[in-house]
């Protein structure tokens, strides 16, 4: 079977251009003025664009399912017109070996209606795990406590993992807070009252990252790895990361669009780590993503259920759901003027499927991945935590209005969701 696009504005080589294209066999087969198949899409007055990526999420399988599953989690993903998920290894129990990989392999095949790689995790002890360890996008590093068990803090561990990441060609994406301060500030946080709307801010100060950017970076120098430090929240990472060629970075949709007033607002569902910062934070991180200076936008789609939410501040756990609104909070800038189509299609498209090497993912061109995200850049609604498909059923930008929106989202030549979701034909990327 195969499915022609049509009648929409196509994003090719950096702009906009009339044309039409032909999936077959999970690829794109033409591209041309007219193109017909055995099934059709009009994108009649809509942007046909690559496939959006997201290469941070927590879809919670195996072990913390009461929180999100693969069905629930690549819904949302589809709904949001997000084509592609790379999901993180802190499971219960953690993903670090390739037995347990495989394992996750097998329990989330045939469940997914997005495309989807799997992070492994670090510790101290899986050197040769991570050296043997086939089909990954990378390696996940904890160098802070955070949801799970995944922790290698000291510099020698860190050293090691790096290392042995080098020797495999594996990429390290780090979670570069520093646990010695955040110990150190927890502990003052403890003596603080409880109800301070800022207590979390207070608990994880920006000095955590700071130092642990520039640890990460020092020590990816030494061991001679490629690294890629994930969620980063205030200017001084952008600077820090920027003064060492080679590394990478990404920032998240809760670092664009939230700050320390929210959680005024918002409490334990504006709680994450690291923590949103001050506006001065966000707007450098506006900045970083308009100049090239952070590369991806990602989500850290990390849902916990309102139960869970609700408890004290100590009690609750750190992490919003992102997945299903990556891609309209980020139109809606566009039809701003805050953000250039070109530079949103390198953050969520080209540059993930470059810095992380998804073959054939990122572009359109023809034997690329036919994974595509139609838009309607004039579609404009508020957004609801009825609309969330993720097994939570919150998100912390219920009632925005926002303007442009995902109609359409095509994964391996199939549509998986226009209105109505299509059936569960993701699969896992195993080219790197």
């Amino acid at each position: 079977m195969s499915l022609a696009v049509k009648n929409g504005r196509v994003f090719i080589g950096g702009k906009l251009v009339d044309a039409e294209i032909l999936c077959e066999g999970g690829k794109i087969k033409r591209i041309a003025k007219r193109v017909d198949g055995d099934e059709t899409v009009n994108a009649q007055g809509k942007i046909v664009l690559p496939g959006v990526i997201d290469a941070h999420v927590h879809f919670r399988v195996p072990g913390m399912e009461h929180k999100e599953d693969w069905i629930t989690g690549s819904r949302s993903a589809a709904k949001g017109g997000v084509t592609t998920v790379l999901d993180m290894p802190n499971t219960l129990p953690p993903t670090t070996t390739r037995r347990l990989l495989d394992e996750k392999r097998r329990i989330v095949k045939g469940k997914s209606l997005v495309n989807y790689g799997f992070y492994l995790g670090a510790t101290k002890e899986n050197m040769e795990e991570i050296k043997k360890a086939e089909g990954i996008p990378g390696v996940k590093l904890y160098m802070a406590s955070t949801t799970g068990t995944l922790l290698v803090e000291d510099d020698e561990g860190i050293l090691n993992v790096m290392r042995a990441a080098k020797d495999s060609g594996k990429l390290i994406v780090a979670h570069a807070e520093d646990e010695s301060l955040v110990k150190e500030f927890g502990e003052r946080a403890r003596r603080l009252d409880e109800a301070d709307p800022l207590l979390h801010v207070k608990a994880r100060p920006k000095q955590c990252v700071i130092k642990g950017a520039k640890r990460a970076c020092e020590l990816a120098e030494k061991a001679g790895n490629r690294l890629h430090v994930t969620h980063i929240s205030t200017k001084d990472e952008v600077d820090v990361i920027n003064s060492h060629k080679g590394v990478t970075c990404d920032t998240t949709t809760s670092y664009l669009f939230l700050e320390e007033r929210d959680l005024v607002k918002l409490g334990n569902y504006a709680k994450m780590n690291p923590p949103v910062r001050s506006h001065a934070d966000r707007m450098a991180m506006w900045d970083g993503i308009r100049t090239g200076k952070i590369q991806i936008v990602d989500t850290d789609h990390a849902p916990h259920t309102r139960e869970e939410k609700d408890k004290g501040y100590w009690e609750a756990p750190s992490g919003v759901p992102g997945v299903q609104t990556l891609v309209p909070l980020l139109l809606n800038e566009i039809n701003r003027g805050n953000l250039l189509l070109e530079r949103f299609v390198k953050l969520v498209c080209e540059n993930p499927a470059k810095i992380m090497k998804l073959k054939g993912k990122g572009f359109i061109g023809e034997r690329a991945v036919a994974d595509l995200t139609i838009v309607d850049m004039k579609l404009e609604r508020t957004l609801h935590d009825d609309d969330i498909e993720s097994k939570c059923g919150w998100t912390p930008y219920a009632g925005r209005r926002l303007k442009g929106w995902p109609t359409t989202t095509i994964v391996n030549g199939e549509v998986a969701w226009d209105g109505t979701f299509g059936e569960l034909k993701g699969r896992e990327i195993h080219e790197y």
